[in-house]
């Protein structure tokens, strides 16, 4: 039941990101929208490809091989979002955009790491 929670909330902290991105075009939202849109892709992407492959037998190494990768791209795209949006040069003045995503890189920590 809190993971569903936190999976909501880290829906709609994204849906701030798009809505700074495309609403009031802030640089910085623009470009935390593009990391976590190109995360969630790549990451869908690999698994896919895993969920596809699982059933052959000799090629569970490249399984575990996807499936590693894709939790190595969580993982930079939150380094990416906290260079973004503490060592960029694109800083908005906006604080709830900021707050918001340092909510979410804290949330999909939380439940990269199986807190929930």
């Amino acid at each position: 039941m809190l993971l569903s929670i936190a999976h909501i909330l880290v829906a709609l902290l994204v849906l701030v990101m798009l809505y700074f991105a495309f609403f009031k075009t802030s640089k910085l939202g623009a470009l935390s929208a593009f990391t976590v849109l190109a995360s969630i892709m790549l990451v869908m992407f690999l698994n896919g490809f895993a969920s596809l492959i699982s059933n052959v037998g000799f090629l569970d190494f490249l399984v575990k091989i996807f499936n590693g990768v894709s939790g190595l791209i969580v993982f930079a795209e939150l380094i990416i979002l906290v260079i973004l949006t503490f060592f960029s040069k694109f800083k908005t003045k906006d604080a709830f955009l900021k707050w918001s995503i340092v909510a979410y890189v804290v949330l999909v920590l939380l439940i990269e790491f199986g807190i929930f």
